[in-house]
């Protein structure tokens, strides 16, 4: 563990908050915190999650990773799973967020996945995500910061799953400072998320964006988690796809706004 540490690059975060309340915080910090998340190695070969330690500019203190290479290839199916989380019948949104980075700008293709589950139930992989994405970036200086409406949710008791997978042979994914939070009213970026249509869904041939501001890019993922199509503007053709449901990652400057459609 310690001779991974030195492979690992700098990462930094930064975040605007605004008025909200903390439903649930997880920033490793404890013990009995990183305890309290359920380690899973699906693929059997020896590698979870794990837990360091280290004064780096985005995760000062104790942050999660988990590695697809270190000295020869993984194959990565790791999970990390929260405990229960209560999420109140809220008439306001509800917020999953967390800080990601990779491993530098060159080794970062790592590719996760985000689920909430029901919090008696156990993770199968069958499970839809509510957030998908191979990373663009190795985000070594600044992390990225994911910030997912889990409004539907509310009133449920829930686990969120943390999924690294689908990768090989690059480095390592890290993940920190996990928040549920419930947010009164809107700020910028939460209503960029309300305000962005995905027309017409489900479509034949185009999907078309709007109501959302400086589009730099939109991402279809299978729902194997492969990314199937790339586009530098507000549309895409799906022309080409074969029919099914997809995850649609629509990249702007300073988030990442993930919805579901479906291709018939």
């Amino acid at each position: 563990m310690i001779r991974k540490l030195l492979f690992a690059s700098l990462l930094m975060v930064g975040f605007a908050g605004f008025s909200q309340t903390i439903i649930y915080k997880e920033d490793f910090e404890t013990e009995s915190g990183r305890n309290s998340w359920e380690n899973v190695d699906r693929d059997g070969d020896d590698q979870k999650w794990e837990f360091y330690d280290d004064e780096m500019p985005a995760f000062t203190g104790w942050y999660a990773t988990s590695w697809s290479w270190f000295l020869e290839a993984f194959t990565p199916d790791n999970t990390l799973t929260s405990p229960a989380i209560n999420l109140p019948p809220s008439q306001d949104l509800l917020w999953l967020r967390f800080k990601v980075g990779a491993f530098d700008e060159e080794l970062y293709q790592e590719h996760y996945a985000v689920y909430v589950i029901p919090a008696n139930s156990t993770f199968t992989g069958n499970e839809t995500p509510v957030f998908e994405e191979t990373l663009d970036a190795g985000y070594t200086e600044t992390a990225k910061n994911i910030n997912i409406n889990i409004t539907s949710f509310a009133g449920q008791d829930v686990k969120i799953v943390f999924r690294h997978y689908n990768c090989t042979d690059i480095a390592f994914i890290a993940i920190d400072d996990i928040e549920v939070v419930e947010t009164p009213g809107l700020a910028v970026s939460d209503a960029n998320k309300i305000n962005a249509q995905v027309y017409p869904n489900p479509t034949s041939d185009f999907i078309k964006i709007k109501g959302v501001d400086n589009i730099q890019k939109i991402r279809i993922f299978d729902m194997n988690g492969k990314v199937v199509l790339e586009s530098f503007s507000s549309e895409a053709d799906v022309r080409n796809l074969p029919v099914g449901q997809y995850i649609l990652n629509v990249h702007t400057d300073s988030q990442i706004i993930s919805k579901k459609i479906i291709k018939k």
